[in-house]
């Protein structure tokens, strides 16, 4: 969440918000599923990118105030028992707040560690809340996997059983779980959501079906036959969910996978008005490590959830390397310079979490330079921006930071396995800047520098990304 396109605010529209209104795109783009908020300069220009970041006591954001929070953040996310990203952000235009929740696996209920949440699940469950193995519905041919854990100081094995979406009990237990300890909040995250069979039942341990070694794989199940009911199972599920007002509770899910050389998003946020995003996690960073084989697919993904009339594409990269080190900085540029290259108006937010390990909201000076005016846009997918194997370059006609005017401005990626130098021949405009970064976070005093660059000299090395102004 922070930085992109020429803004002036309006009033809230229906489904998840983008911090600005771009005029060049609004006139021919339908309804987006994000709504409006109001992070904007007194000329109209947003202030940042829309960002996304969690928000809690006793973690990630404790350090910051709810007016510091309303200033960088289109979206916090918290969870059960952890109020501060809703308390955040109720009652402003600034920010919207995001619930974190997992109704498809349950973990850890059958041991004195289980939380509450799990254990109300398995207290009150009956069989048809599982998803068996196909041709079976009890309870010795669940689907499921398992992780260790210490429990009271023993090594204990945990199960974690996959939960049917198609179940009407299910639904109305998760429909009343929500309103008793969420009802409040702007949206919801729903972790461990997919499109198919094989990577919906996939998950701590390998494969659920001990049937079908050696690598346990879920072709199929009882509940599940098919890619198309696991995607039909979430919109079901999720169509039942409402506040106590009966509005429709939205939900972002998690996520974005290229299970089986198949990408499954579209389907499940086709499958339910309430999905209004799909979350990509771990797909450029994942764990400080860069995913260079998924570059364009990424951005393939991006322009298909662009092109859809309601969606949005979040980017969730990962890491934990020291505030402001080299390798930090490395990910945050090739995250931001990605975001860049797939952006869109009302479809696109970039979440950012590469520093875990802080008090601190994990927010970026990069993501106060915002975009407009993209001179290529992704029409059909990354091919519309290749200029070399590998190699992906998008610009935009006016680029502002923290609402001040910065010129022209462009976003290049290196996919390829080979470092390249930047050429003129790539490039519609010529550039004398590089955007670069100081220091960590924000709040830690980090900052935007403009460094030195020259068209066919400048390098780029694989797996990086740069960002580049007039």
């Amino acid at each position: 969440m922070l930085g992109a396109a020429l803004n002036a605010c309006s009033g809230a529209s229906s489904g998840i918000p983008p911090n600005h209104i771009d005029p060049t795109a609004q006139t021919s783009t339908a309804r987006t599923a994000i709504a409006q908020t109001s992070s904007t300069a007194t000329d109209g220009v947003a202030l940042h990118m829309p960002t996304w970041a969690y928000d809690e006591y006793w973690g990630q954001g404790e350090n910051a105030s709810a007016a510091t929070v309303q200033e960088y953040l289109s979206f916090a996310q918290g969870g059960m028992g952890n109020d501060k990203a809703v308390n955040d952000c109720t009652a402003t235009a600034a920010c919207k707040s995001v619930f974190y929740t997992d109704p498809n696996f349950i973990y850890n209920q059958t041991t004195n560690c289980a939380d509450t949440q799990e254990a109300q699940i398995e207290s009150q469950s009956t069989e048809s809340w599982y998803v068996h193995e196909a041709g079976y519905s009890d309870k010795a041919h669940r689907v499921y996997g398992s992780y260790s854990e210490t429990c009271n100081g023993a090594s204990v094995t945990i199960p974690v059983y996959a939960l049917n979406s198609y179940s009407s009990g299910y639904q109305t237990y998760y429909r009343n779980l929500l309103q008793a300890n969420a009802d409040s909040w702007d949206y919801y995250f729903m972790d461990d959501t997919s499109g198919q069979v094989l990577s919906q039942l996939y998950g701590p341990g390998g494969g659920f079906c001990h049937n079908n070694p050696p690598d346990d794989w879920c072709e199929t199940s009882e509940e599940y036959p098919t890619d198309a009911s696991v995607a039909a199972a979430h919109g079901a599920f999720t169509s039942a969910l409402n506040h106590k007002n009966g509005e429709p509770m939205q939900f972002f899910y998690n996520g974005v996978t290229f299970a089986n050389n198949q990408m499954s998003y579209i389907n499940v946020l086709q499958s339910s008005s309430h999905f209004v995003g799909a979350v990509c996690e771990d797909c450029v960073v994942s764990s400080g490590t860069f995913r260079p084989t998924m570059y364009t697919e990424v951005l393939n993904a991006m322009a298909q959830v662009n092109a859809t009339p309601a969606g949005a594409f979040v980017e969730l990269n990962n890491g934990e390397s020291a505030s402001g080190s080299v390798a930090q900085i490395e990910q945050r540029l090739v995250t931001a310079a990605m975001f860049w290259l797939g952006y869109s108006y009302g479809h696109s937010v970039v979440f950012p979490n590469l520093e875990a390990n802080t008090t601190n909201l994990a927010v970026w000076p990069e993501y106060n330079i915002v975009v407009s005016d993209p001179i290529e846009s992704m029409t059909t997918g990354a091919a519309n921006i290749q200029v070399a194997p590998g190699v992906y370059r998008r610009e935009f006609a006016e680029c502002f930071n923290a609402g001040v005017a910065i010129g022209q401005c462009a976003a290049i990626v290196n996919s390829s396995g080979s470092t390249v130098t930047i050429s003129s021949s790539w490039l519609r405009d010529s550039y004398a800047h590089e955007i670069y970064v100081t220091g960590g976070d924000i709040l830690s005093g980090g900052k935007i520098v403009m460094d030195s660059f020259t068209e066919n000299r400048t390098t780029l090395a694989p797996s990086m990304g740069i960002l580049i102004a007039k």
